[in-house]
């Protein structure tokens, strides 16, 4: 990874990382071993500049968040996401956080987000790894 990626990655990390902690709060609804909640709180998305970079694409939907042995593990989604490479763009290990229904913040790289070139966008993150 040349310098500057990584430069990149790091400008595109922060952001993320600050949207998915203010935005992504999840509630406990259950006192099962499986947590499922679905349609809960607002998330960063992953998008791409023309040279199919990752950087700070828009915000998108938690579709879900699920608990269970340990594990949280978010999916968003979302549409009108920047993607300025012109096509579909893939990309995991990025860090991601998250908060759980028990209020703990947990970081990951347990991650992958796609975005397609029209601006449809999934992004999932498990944590612990």
């Amino acid at each position: 990874m040349t310098r500057l990626n990584r430069k990149r990655m790091i400008q595109f990390a922060i952001p993320v990382l600050a949207l998915t902690l203010g935005l992504v709060l999840a509630k406990a609804v259950s006192a099962a071993p499986a947590i499922v909640i679905k349609n809960d709180g607002l998330c960063g998305m992953l998008g791409s500049d023309a040279s199919g970079n990752p950087i700070f694409g828009g915000i998108g939907e938690v579709t879900t968040s699920v608990t269970n042995d340990n594990k949280t593990t978010i999916t968003c989604k979302g549409t009108g996401i920047e993607n300025d490479s012109g096509r579909g763009q893939s990309y995991k290990g990025f860090l991601c956080g998250i908060i759980d229904p028990f209020g703990n913040f947990l970081i990951t790289s347990d991650s992958h987000a796609t975005v397609s070139a029209s601006g449809n966008a999934t992004l999932k993150c498990t944590a612990p790894e």
